[in-house]
């Protein structure tokens, strides 16, 4: 039933197999009504960076784009995996001369090898994970040059590689999770590992113990980051590193049986996360410490609640119910044992049709707006509606902003905050197709940004990411392939950073 939530197929152009295109008119009367307010462009004219790619063999969905795009040194850095198999680490400046390629990996069997990617700064070094045959998968490092990208350390000797995960930077220390396979003598583990970026500083913090896992969600605070392990003996539990063995401890028992996390949601010194247990969704919070890690709320069976994130001494989340088939937003209050409290309701023009059920799909936070997209379900994989709105934590405050998102099973529409009021997006056209947009928080400051693929085709965005005062992305263009696109911000339009 909720299969179309994995992300976005193409039954035609660029609409899915949910339905017809649904009717634009409830935001389009209230695009007219703001239409008066003068808008002060936020952003400049979006402009491919360079041509990295050949042409694509796969179309455009599945095209290669650049991958994992993080900020180093004030620069883009970004890795790329080519359709043949060759792979390879790049920077980026912004212009085409200042796009280069950092360092080549030997090709790899066409996506099914090791591939570049987990990009992950700590300090003055960009960790990253690359393979060569003689050593497989494993940890490298660079400083922007070619001379100083270099293996860190081979934790796995021969070309079988390691299985790393959780890359995240401290400070100048990375830590990371070390998947053990299991082997005819013991089951499989997992390990937390730190790395200052030599031999000699890499080195495990704490064995997780045999048939442990860890949340893929990040968890992270200022200055340390938190994980929840599921044991098959231990139950569920929270723990906190900050990168030294010191620093690297348990902070809380959460559940004496192995539950599934939700949510998570990060906000400087405090951070949310969702557990389900047997139909339960319990919502929590934690500031890093056993005292102030605390249950706000327990949802029972048949409501499924999301995290949206917090404005001011208040969570915000959508609850959703599978047989009504609404979804509503509600608050918690923060800081221990909370009711909840109805804010507004999100229509569902669908609700008598079956398989009309609505849910949350990707969150975007700003300051005191928090700007989300819901999909609304159909018989077939695809959804039928998908929407973006945006909420102030009022009822008045909550409002659609745009409709529809994607409309295919394959792709799903990204939403990135970029300042304290303005959020990157994607949407479909009849006439432009699935294109890249922008939105200040009102319905006649949402808009295309431009329409890179060439007529009613669909350029695919993907990876928003703001380094400086540009904002970079993927996307696939008149080349037939998808390259590295970016578009200038105005300052004299932006009340705040990222």
């Amino acid at each position: 039933m909720l299969a179309w939530r994995v992300g976005l197929v193409m039954c035609g152009l660029a609409i899915g197999c949910g339905g017809a295109l649904p009717d634009e008119s409830a935001w389009d009367e209230g695009r007219a009504a703001e239409a008066a307010s003068e808008w002060c462009a936020p952003v400049g004219d979006a402009q491919r960076v360079k041509t990295i790619f050949p042409p694509s063999q796969f179309g455009a969905r599945y095209a290669a784009m650049p991958e994992s795009l993080v900020e180093f040194r004030g620069q883009l850095y970004f890795a790329v995996n080519f359709e043949d198999g060759r792979t390879a680490l790049w920077k980026s400046g912004g212009t085409e001369a200042s796009t280069t390629e950092v360092r080549a990996f030997p090709a790899q069997p066409p996506w099914s090898g090791p591939r570049v990617g987990a990009l992950a700064p700590a300090g003055d070094t960009l960790f990253f994970l690359a393979a060569e045959p003689a050593t497989g998968n494993e940890l490298w490092v660079t400083d922007g040059t070619s001379g100083g990208t270099r293996l860190v350390r081979e934790l796995t000797p021969g070309p079988e590689g390691s299985w790393l995960s959780h890359l995240t930077g401290l400070g100048r220390t990375l830590v990371f999770v070390r998947f053990i396979p299991a082997s005819p003598t013991s089951p499989e583990s997992m390990e937390l590992w730190r790395s200052d970026g030599s031999a000699a500083g890499t080195e495990r913090l704490v064995e997780l113990g045999p048939g442990a896992s860890v949340s893929w969600q990040e968890l992270r605070l200022d200055s340390a980051a938190l994980f929840i392990v599921t044991h098959p003996s231990r139950g569920t539990e929270l723990w906190r590193t900050d990168g030294t063995a010191a620093g690297t401890s348990l902070v809380r028992h959460l559940d004496s049986g192995q539950v599934n996390v939700l949510d998570v949601r990060t906000e400087g010194r405090r951070a949310f996360f969702t557990l389900s247990d047997e139909g339960n969704t319990e919502v929590w919070q934690t500031d890093g410490t056993p005292g102030g890690t605390l249950r706000l709320y327990t949802f029972g069976p048949g409501s499924l609640p999301r995290l949206l994130g917090s404005i001011g001494e208040h969570l915000y989340l959508t609850l959703s119910d599978l047989e009504q088939q609404w979804l509503r937003v509600y608050r918690l209050r923060t800081g221990g044992t909370s009711s909840r409290e109805y804010v507004a309701s999100v229509p569902n023009p669908y609700a008598s049709q079956p398989d009309a059920f609505p849910g949350l799909s990707d969150v975007a936070r700003t300051e005191g707006k928090i700007f989300f997209s819901i999909a609304i379900g159909s018989a077939g994989p695809a959804p039928r509606d998908t929407q973006l709105w945006v909420t102030d934590g009022t009822k008045a405050g909550t409002k659609l902003l745009r409709r529809p998102l994607s409309l295919s099973d394959e792709y799903s529409s990204p939403i990135y905050a970029v300042s304290s009021e303005l959020v990157f997006f994607s949407a479909f056209e009849q006439a432009a197709g699935i294109e890249p947009w922008v939105s200040d928080g009102t319905v006649s400051g949402t808009r295309r940004l431009r329409d890179i693929a060439p007529g009613a085709e669909s350029s695919y965005p993907r990876s928003f990411l703001r380094t400086g005062d540009r904002v970079y992305f993927g996307a696939y263009d008149d080349t037939q392939a998808g390259q590295l696109w970016s578009v200038p911000l105005r300052s004299t339009c932006l009340s705040g950073e990222r």
